[in-house]
């Protein structure tokens, strides 16, 4: 008899995961060979492919989290596929819950796939093919889980895999809480290890079966959904970039576009400034764009003056563009403002 989404959230407070934090395990790795090696060594099963311009780098850190890994990853352009001869060779299957910091991440799994931009989540089931490219300076975060963690989850996983997760708020608290404790110290963990523990593992399962539900019966929307961000991603230069637009690329009305965002608690407009407002992001953060003034940087990303642009970004990211680069430019990769995803 297949649980409900109550029940199923209620079950994790009583089977939650061990957390048990273990050393931090860190590495640099300078070419694509190296990483091949790296990546066999650590997440077997896996075909590569290099689509990095220059050398090849990525630098990981893996914390242990009971039977599963909390792993941030660094990396250049490349491309990860487990085929369907490698899934059946695999022993055991995982959940792999992706939360991206910088740069793109595209995923595909069970006829979906997503483009993941900073400040969304995604997820896909190692037990089934799937595929994952990265872009150039692509900075995420990587949560495996045995099945038994999420209690449900067989009953979600076809129809969640490839998409992106609706619960974009409670998915950034938890993926806060994780890292946090990798943080702190042991003794810390052990003494609150149960109460830390069935918090996080609440907020992932509850908003692994909301994202489910919000995605019942409308999977098919969602390669409408990824084309709409990469006609802007394709478009962002355009500052007469506009419904009708969007609506022409994906050959629908503009009252059926209407209609297909507000499934989604969206509409047009906000997608195309969220995605603007974060490309700006990512280049203010850029180190090799420190040099290019800021209103360019809003004019190249559609924004048709500096005023308006630097409303949207404070209201966004509750700092100005200026601030926000310097700010930037002392703190380390992943200590970002909170960044609202499209869908937020």
């Amino acid at each position: 008899m297949a649980m409900s989404s109550s029940s199923t959230v209620a079950a994790a407070a009583t089977e939650t995961f061990p957390l048990t934090i273990g050393p931090t395990d860190s590495e640099h790795v300078r070419g694509f060979g190296k990483w091949k090696d790296f990546v066999h060594d650590n997440y077997p099963w896996l075909e590569h492919r290099n689509h990095s311009s220059s050398e090849f780098s990525a630098e990981v850190s893996a914390f242990r989290l009971g039977n599963g890994m909390l792993t941030t990853i660094s990396a250049g352009s490349c491309e990860v596929i487990r085929t369907k001869r490698l899934a059946e060779r695999s022993e055991e299957g995982f959940i792999k819950v992706m939360w991206q910091m910088a740069g793109q991440m595209h995923l595909e799994q069970d006829q979906r796939q997503v483009l993941v931009l900073p400040g969304q989540a995604t997820v896909c089931d190692t037990a089934r093919p799937y595929r994952i490219q990265l872009s150039d300076k692509a900075h995420f975060a990587v949560l495996m889980l045995p099945y038994v963690a999420l209690p449900g989850w067989e009953t979600i996983s076809q129809r969640l895999c490839g998409s992106q997760l609706a619960e974009t708020g409670a998915m950034r608290a938890a993926l806060g809480a994780l890292l946090a404790l990798t943080g702190v110290p042991q003794t810390f963990v052990a003494d609150a290890g149960a109460t830390v523990s069935q918090a996080i593992q609440l907020m992932l399962t509850s908003s692994m079966h909301r994202s489910a539900m919000a995605a019942g019966g409308s999977g098919s929307l969602h390669p409408r959904l990824n084309k709409a961000q990469q006609h802007i991603l394709e478009h962002i230069g355009d500052p007469n970039l506009d419904a009708d637009g969007l609506a022409e690329a994906l050959c629908m009305s503009r009252r059926s576009l209407y209609m297909l965002f507000k499934e989604y608690k969206l509409t047009p407009g906000k997608m195309i400034h969220d995605i603007r407002l974060q490309r700006c992001m990512d280049t203010l953060s850029d180190p090799a764009q420190k040099n290019r003034k800021i209103t360019d940087i809003a004019f190249d990303h559609g924004f048709g003056d500096y005023a308006t642009f630097s409303r949207l970004f404070k209201a966004q990211y509750g700092v100005t563009p200026s601030e926000y680069r310097m700010k930037s430019r002392t703190q380390a990769v992943g200590r970002r403002p909170p960044q609202a995803g499209w869908s937020s």
